[in-house]
């Protein structure tokens, strides 16, 4: 019985050192007719990107042939949805200004995704400006860490300029305080923090630790 019982405060001890694991996240991006999904997962590698354009990137929109170029930004989106309060790209090793060789990863800015995995390309064949669905692991990309994504923005651009944008809103974690705005979400917090236990998950640990000093003293 007595085993039984500091078996079940060990158990509940472990909650109070026990965080969020932080391992999907999402930016919706429905701005000046555009909309699409960007999706992020942790996997073994990295981060699994895919991207949804659902509609809106059309070929009388593209500028350059090459397509529209697509980044995280270290800032969330502004009031009603500004873009240009995102800042820069994320961009924790000081990389500078893309050209980004995919083949050499060391050149490029972790939030430069268009750089890495190329651009949004516009179907000629779509009226409404849909991309058939992309998906890639980005080997950079983490939900920790200095480099983190959470608390970020994702950023579509057309011959450099800012054509729409979101909050990416990562499952399980706050960031600094609301941006409001189309495509944009909830974010209070630190941008590279991750969850810690909340005070009541803090507290169950340390009663159920001190239960389990008082039972050990009371078995010897």
């Amino acid at each position: 019985m007595l085993f039984k019982t500091i078996a079940t405060l060990l158990a509940i001890a472990g909650l109070a050192s026990a965080q969020t694991e932080l391992k999907h996240g999402e930016a919706h991006i429905q701005q000046k007719g555009i909309d699409a999904v960007f999706t992020f997962d942790k996997v073994a590698t990295g981060v699994n990107v895919t991207i949804t354009v659902i509609k809106g990137l059309n070929t009388t929109t593209q500028v350059l042939p090459e397509g529209f170029d697509y980044h995280i930004h270290v800032k969330p989106i502004g009031a009603d949805g500004d873009c240009m309060a995102t800042g820069g790209h994320l961009d924790p090793t000081n990389v500078g200004a893309p050209p980004c060789n995919p083949k050499n990863l060391t050149s490029c800015q972790i939030g430069d995704l268009s750089g890495k995995h190329g651009n949004l390309t516009a179907d000629v064949k779509s009226l409404s400006g849909a991309i058939a669905t992309i998906s890639y692991i980005d080997t950079q990309l983490s939900f920790t860490g200095e480099g983190a994504i959470t608390g970020r923005s994702v950023v579509i651009h057309n011959n450099f300029t800012r054509l729409a944008c979101a909050n990416l809103i990562v499952d399980g974690y706050t960031a600094p305080s609301p941006s409001g705005g189309s495509g944009s979400g909830t974010l209070t917090g630190n941008p590279s923090a991750t969850n810690k236990p909340s005070s009541a998950v803090k507290l169950v640990g340390s009663v159920a630790l001190t239960g389990l000093v008082a039972m050990m003293m009371m078995a010897l």
